[in-house]
């Protein structure tokens, strides 16, 4: 995966779906994170983004997905565990090729991945209920909520001081 570390900086690339159903939004999170974020992973070397969120979500969900178009492109700073990360994420809209369980107040999926347990839940696209679950890049909130063209927008947001 295209991740460089130095000292306690990270810089890492990351690709991630839209995926809707019923009115909501697929999220997932770690199950000892507090925030949530969309389906994704990181980007190995000579992978194709598009390429790593089908491989990703057939790992994580256990389906073929069709990746659609680019929505956005976000150049994210921020602070986790105690390192500062800056990471370029590339977010998709994309449709599972088979329905996932739907289920509107709770966890529809879990899975492993690597070392880590995953979590997915369907959610409203609205800007309340992507505060309530901390939906992390932060900009993802207002760009979900308010997405009604087909340009592709792209973000520097920084979420710590510098």
């Amino acid at each position: 995966m295209i991740v460089m570390d130095s000292g306690r900086s990270r810089f890492q690339f990351r690709t991630a779906a839209l995926i809707r159903a019923n009115g909501h939004l697929l999220i997932h999170r770690g199950t000892t994170e507090p925030f949530w974020s969309l389906p994704g992973g990181r980007v190995e070397f000579q992978e194709a983004t598009t390429e790593t969120l089908a491989r990703e979500i057939e790992e994580e969900i256990g389906c073929r997905a069709a990746i659609g178009p680019l929505r956005f492109v976000i150049e994210n700073f921020f602070t986790l565990d105690g390192r500062t990360v800056h990471e370029v994420g590339f977010y998709y809209e994309t449709e599972l090729l088979r329905p996932m369980p739907f289920h509107e107040n709770e966890v529809v999926h879990r899975c492993r991945d690597g070392s880590n347990d995953l979590e997915f839940r369907w959610i409203r696209p609205t800007a309340g209920t992507l505060d309530e679950y901390d939906l992390k890049p932060f900009p993802l909130r207002a760009l979900i909520a308010g997405t009604s063209s087909d340009i592709i927008t792209h973000l520097v947001y920084r979420d710590h001081a510098t």
